[in-house]
């Protein structure tokens, strides 16, 4: 890659911060609102908080790198973390940008967004202490094989169940060897055990298995991403003008490559998805994901159309999301935080009810409204399976994935399981709200 000959250490960082950095793992972003974010022309803005109404923006630009739909498409805020950079164009043309957890990646030659090998990058010795500093263990040397061969031995070095499992299902949960690949890039140690957590190093990013409860650290058994892209940023952007935050409608890229850098002549595009009334960042990363599930095109391309309003509101505890003809969708508050395939299971039931409205398939009697809820926890349950490919969650997954495993456990089972599944989770409400009014 062109960028290893800009790096350049911007400063040794003492031992505590960066534990905290890296303790921090996924939990900890530098925002006032880390997971979500504003429109802007092409993307979204994420505020910082340190900034006073400053941050950066993620976007798309004409003939140039689609960022903005590759953030949502790769889990958003909630799995890359909020941009912390400009983008920038660097030799060959390529055009990059930092999000806390990864550094992105645009080629002109194939126009494709992907996760470059920052660690590879850092690889050079004069990065070996900082690196240690951060606990990120040394990097490895290949084995001297063929490259087939080179690939399932550095495989191998996936001695950690957890980070194996966790490579192996990729961000999205997705079992695709390639997929992890593109994602994390091959292992450049073994794991080892530093301090209450086992970490182990990828071209593209790191992953820590958590062994030991601490304060402000995450939960035994976690596997969670590193904050790469910090640091990255904090010892190797190219120009120290890339890392100062910026107004919302700041919409230009730097290129490295002049002296002085100066803006390259990119102009902002509209984002390729169908556009949603939503104002939530965290909602439009689980309706990209949705894009890619067929079963959703037809309600999709209703709620684009008619701009339905979806968004989330307070609601009752026991209440995952509703619908009503007026109202549109409201997802429950206690749900933002979530991850984006169990959130996008539950905008794909209540779709499938505005579906069945449009396409005037609701009835006004009870059974109508059985039949309308089985065939929507049946939506939700195949775009589910089709984001995860593991159906047991782990001790550690949220409320709302246990739910959407046990919703698909009964799912196997056949139809009469659903339809037995949404008489009791729903006859006392069929029996008493009007069909264009559902919750699940």
């Amino acid at each position: 890659m062109s960028l290893s000959h800009r790096l350049t250490v911007r400063g040794l960082i003492v031992v505590g911060l960066a534990l905290a950095l890296v303790i921090g793992g996924v939990g900890r972003v530098a925002g006032a609102s880390p997971l979500e974010a504003t429109a802007v022309t092409g993307g979204a803005f994420f505020e910082r908080a340190d900034a006073a109404g400053l941050g950066f923006a993620i976007r798309n630009y004409a003939d140039g790198p689609a960022f903005y739909d590759a953030y949502l498409r790769l889990g958003g805020a909630q799995t890359l973390g909020p941009p912390v950079s400009r983008p920038w164009v660097d030799d060959g043309g390529l055009v990059y940008q930092v999000t806390q957890r990864v550094l992105l990646q645009w080629s002109p030659a194939d126009d494709q967004v992907g996760v470059a090998s920052l660690f590879e990058l850092l690889n050079d010795a004069e990065f070996g202490d900082e690196l240690r500093a951060r606990h990120i263990p040394t990097a490895e040397t290949p084995p001297t094989l063929a490259p087939e061969l080179a690939q399932q031995a550095r495989l191998n070095w996936m001695t950690d169940r957890a980070i194996s499992a966790k490579f192996a299902n990729s961000p999205r949960g997705r079992a695709s060897l390639d997929a992890s690949i593109q994602f994390y890039g091959l292992p450049m140690s073994r794991p080892i055990r530093l301090g209450p957590f086992v970490v182990q190093r990828f071209q593209r990013t790191a992953l820590q298995h958590w062994v030991e409860q601490v304060a402000d650290g995450q939960p035994v058994g976690s596997v969670v991403l590193v904050n790469a892209g910090d640091i990255y940023r904090d010892l190797a952007l190219p120009d120290e003008l890339l890392a100062e935050p910026h107004e919302p409608d700041h919409a230009a890229v730097l290129d490295v490559r002049l002296d002085p850098p100066a803006d390259a002549d990119l102009q902002t595009a509209p984002i390729a998805q169908r556009v949603y009334n939503t104002d939530s960042h965290i909602l439009r990363t689980a309706l990209a994901l949705l894009e890619g599930v067929e079963v959703n095109a037809v309600a999709l391309e209703f709620a684009a159309s008619a701009q339905l309003a979806i968004g989330f509101d307070t609601l009752p505890g026991d209440v995952l999301a509703t619908y009503h003809a007026s109202l549109g969708i409201r997802v429950n508050e206690k749900w933002r935080r979530e991850d984006p395939p169990p959130l996008a299971a539950v905008l794909a039931h209540e779709l499938r009810h505005f579906e069945d409205f449009r396409l005037g398939r609701l009835g006004e009697d009870s059974q109508s409204c059985l039949d309308a809820e089985a065939r929507a926890l049946t939506r939700e349950v195949e775009t589910w399976t089709a984001l995860v490919s593991d159906d047991d969650p782990s001790p550690q997954a949220s409320e709302l994935v246990r739910i959407q495993s046990s919703r698909a456990a009964v799912y196997a089972e056949g139809p009469d399981a659903i339809d037995d599944l949404a008489r009791r989770l729903y006859q006392e409400d069929c029996d008493k709200t009007p069909v264009v009014e559902t919750e699940a």
